[in-house]
């Protein structure tokens, strides 16, 4: 590993998560994939409401405030 991949990797990667810290949030992201890609889209550029048809127990808003935070 080059020198700027191994600063970039020691700033975005923060160490390993604990399993309690992941968020318990079933997403269908096969399912997503696939509409964005027959849509012709990226993910994120998918509406909240079309996001929110993969997601069984949550919706965007609640998937964004229990998300992992990146140091």
């Amino acid at each position: 590993m080059n020198g700027p991949m191994k600063s970039y990797n020691q700033s975005v990667l923060v160490g390993p998560y604990r399993k309690a810290d992941i968020p318990d949030i079933k997403i269908d992201y096969r399912g997503l994939i696939a509409f964005a890609h027959q849509k012709g889209v990226r993910v994120c550029d998918l509406t909240d409401d079309e996001k929110n048809r993969f997601i069984e127990d949550a919706d965007m808003s609640i998937v964004r405030k229990r998300a992992l935070k990146v140091v």
